[in-house]
């Protein structure tokens, strides 16, 4: 598997362990969101937790990774095999990491609080908020047919490297992010602890490419940086970026 995949699987696989041990703490495993979507929408996106020990695969050897995507694929099945009758629909089954993603109805979220084989179900999707300084960057605004890029980065952004100078960005990154307000101080540090997360799969990524960080946020899913137009390259491409945008330099202090 290739260093960014490796990377990508491991993060998530954190990201879904982390917020299962929090949701041992808590009353219920399942996000009130995710509740609230499955009955309005009909359905929603979600990310199932598996009660299945796990190791990253770079600390076995070969009979236990195969031993351990046994253990995930069997996890899998059982959790299927419960949710049959139910609203629900497989996007992705994992190999490396004990985790399913699924589309489900609220009466699949029914099986899933009451699932043994469950440890936590988070919403396949951040919350989009409007842009406030402990809010996530809102997604750039649609751009004409002649300026949109293929990628997360605007066409304008690589015009403006392209000249050999460096560019000021926000960028946006996946994570399970909800308001801190709204959460127990125990979520705020898995939280925190999951953009940061986040933002250290990013830097990697971005290894051997122009750049500075200019800020690294605690509270929202995003990292403010000064990049050139090879690291513009691959936050264009990355699969840990929803969005970029462009930044402001900062007001000195007074």
């Amino acid at each position: 598997m290739k260093p960014r995949a490796k990377l990508r699987m491991t993060l998530l696989a954190a990201l879904m362990m982390l917020y299962g041990v929090v949701a041992t703490a808590e009353e219920d495993k399942i996000a009130a969101e995710v509740i609230e979507k499955a009955q309005s929408e009909g359905a929603v996106l979600v990310l199932v937790g598996l009660n299945v020990p796990w190791q990253r695969e770079d600390a076995l050897n070969d009979d236990g990774i195969f031993a351990q995507r046994q253990a995930i694929h069997a996890a899998q099945q059982q959790l299927l095999a419960e949710l049959g009758g139910t609203q629900h629909k497989v996007v992705r089954q994992y190999q490396e990491i004990p985790g399913i993603a699924l589309e489900i109805g609220s009466d699949a979220v029914t099986v899933l609080e009451k699932s043994p084989t469950v440890t936590n179900v988070l919403a396949d999707r951040p919350v989009i908020a409007s842009r406030q300084e402990d809010q996530p960057p809102a997604p750039a605004t649609p751009r004409s047919e002649k300026s949109k890029a293929p990628g997360n980065v605007p066409v304008e952004m690589f015009e403006s490297a392209k000249s050999g100078d460096t560019v000021l960005v926000l960028v946006g990154l996946k994570a399970p992010w909800r308001p801190e307000g709204v959460l127990s101080e125990t979520l705020i540090t898995a939280q925190r602890i999951a953009i940061a997360a986040s933002q250290d799969y990013l830097l990697a990524e971005l290894t051997d490419t122009e750049y500075r960080v200019t800020r690294r946020f605690r509270r929202i899913p995003g990292i403010a940086l000064e990049v050139g137009l090879d690291a513009l390259k691959i936050l264009d491409r990355s699969a840990a970026v929803t969005n970029v945008l462009k930044d402001r330099p900062a007001k000195p202090k007074n």
